[in-house]
């Protein structure tokens, strides 16, 4: 298959009737999109005002953790690709509980989390109208994304890679600039920052060891939908191929991307200084060089960067809806397409939902962000824990049966031990935490939701069917390994 084809993704159609034309470029840029939103340009200064300059320790574990779990979920995902992913390897490896659990949770979690970028950009829109509305951003962008996320996926994938490249191109720019005040001086009267802004102002954890605990839910959130990746192998092309080489890539890039501006971030400016402004430090840095025009076009960017997020996550929900509903576990409407393949009444339930944030963001808008986001990252912990708990089952089994893996996880079983470790410690964090405890209550209280709405109109319709012939018989997408 020439490079053009292979660009461009066939046109072709999954059991489902998804179209299967996501490209590599654009599969790997929806995984960088969905989770570089706002919980790095914004979110950080917040964490900072918690931990200081020790919130580089929450970023550097919980990176570990989020790389753990992509190298188990790739290993899965390579060797069966299929549009439910992880939720299809929980009721699979699980039970049919577990699938339809994993599958709520993690739709909650894209819908809190696009609540969350939703007030955010609100917020940065009150960086040129400080008496602007926050809540009506978010509106405005609730509906531009539910449009285009009922466009053709192709186009979808393209919109959002231009998106992603955007955020990658404002991260690059930080870090060099950055990097040049701190080795040369540039921009800063001449005088050299190096790193002693970690620790002469107060320490390196200023608040103590507990503040930087009690950061872990939005570092968490900041890391979390990286898992995006494996739901596109539904509506990729050749995903046995494409999947491999993206689970290599983003997970690398994204732990770069993070962990290197923060560092850089926490270097050229005090921690104490950061949390004064409610400007994001990447606006404060062009600021600080003199490029004014500059700072306004990177607020733009970061509001451009939580529109992606939002898109990905519109995008993600949706899937997760369409797919579940193929194997008769959630309302069959939402298997319904529209003209271009998209499962549109699944994009409008999730948008729907979503919706809630706008109220909430206009009842409190100072509050609803940090709120949001800790009720996300419970929903997101949760999925991480059931990827790595398929991961040791489907390990088992593979060994078992004498099976050769195309991507095995290394070091097996101890890498996946030491991420459940991480996940718990991560759990107690969000549960303990002043700050994130009562916004907990919500993701549990969705979960409880899920589990008696299972046992009073799920369970006795597919208790006695395999869950591979659930609904339409939503099997794997046959791997298509190019020479």
């Amino acid at each position: 298959m020439s490079m053009v084809e292979r660009e461009r993704g066939l046109q072709e159609t999954t059991s489902e009737g998804l179209n299967r034309s996501l490209s590599n470029r654009q599969i790997q840029m929806l995984a960088i999109g969905g989770v570089i939103g706002v919980g790095l340009f914004y979110g950080a200064s917040t964490a900072v005002r918690l931990a200081g300059p020790g919130v580089l320790v929450a970023f550097i574990i919980t990176g570990i953790l989020a790389a753990i779990v992509m190298r188990a979920l790739g290993e899965m995902t390579v060797e069966k690709p299929v549009a439910g992913s992880f939720s299809h390897y929980a009721g699979e490896l699980l039970g049919h509980q577990m699938g339809f659990l994993t599958s709520g949770m993690w739709w909650f979690y894209w819908v809190a989390t696009v609540m969350s970028e939703l007030a955010a950009i609100g917020k940065l829109v009150q960086y040129w109208y400080p008496s602007f509305p926050a809540w009506i951003p978010g509106l405005i962008a609730l509906i531009l994304f539910t449009l285009s996320n009922l466009l053709a996926v192709k186009i979808f994938g393209e919109i959002e890679y231009w998106f992603a490249l955007l955020k990658i191109l404002a991260i690059v720019v930080f870090m060099i600039f950055g990097g040049l005040i701190i080795l040369t001086g540039i921009f800063n009267n001449g005088e050299v920052v190096g790193i002693t802004n970690l620790w002469v102002n107060g320490g390196f954890v200023p608040n103590g060891w507990l503040g930087v605990f009690a950061v872990i839910s939005l570092v968490v959130q900041a890391y979390s939908g990286i898992e995006t990746l494996a739901v596109e192998a539904g509506e990729s092309h050749n995903p046995a191929n494409s999947m491999r080489k993206a689970f290599r890539s983003v997970t690398m890039r994204i732990l770069v991307f993070y962990i290197g501006s923060i560092l850089i971030m926490l270097c050229v400016f005090p921690w104490n200084y950061l949390i004064q402004s409610a400007t994001s430090p990447y606006v404060l840095l062009f600021t600080k060089i003199g490029i004014p025009v500059a700072a306004g076009l990177v607020n733009l960017i970061i509001i451009l960067s939580a529109l992606s997020s939002c898109n990905t996550g519109v995008y993600g929900g949706s899937r997760m809806l369409f797919s579940m509903s193929h194997k008769g576990l959630y309302s069959p409407q939402f298997t319904k397409l529209n003209r271009n393949q998209v499962p549109h009444i699944a994009v409008w339930a999730t948008a729907a939902m979503i919706s809630i944030g706008i109220v909430i963001t206009y009842l409190a808008p100072d509050n609803v962000y940090v709120w949001i986001t800790s009720a996300s990252a419970f929903a997101s912990l949760f999925t991480w824990g059931v990827i790595l708990v398929c991961e040791l089952v489907f390990r088992r089994r593979c060994l078992k049966e004498k099976k050769t893996l195309q991507f095995p996880v290394p070091f097996w079983p101890v890498l996946p031990v030491i991420g459940l470790l991480l996940l718990i410690g991560a759990m107690v964090a969000i549960a303990t935490s002043p700050l994130t405890k009562e916004s907990v209550y919500s993701g549990l209280a969705w979960l409880i939701l899920l589990m008696v709405y299972y046992q009073v109109r799920v369970k006795e319709r597919v208790k006695s069917t395999d869950w591979n012939q659930l609904g339409t018989n939503q099997a794997a997408i046959p791997n298509k390994v190019e020479p």
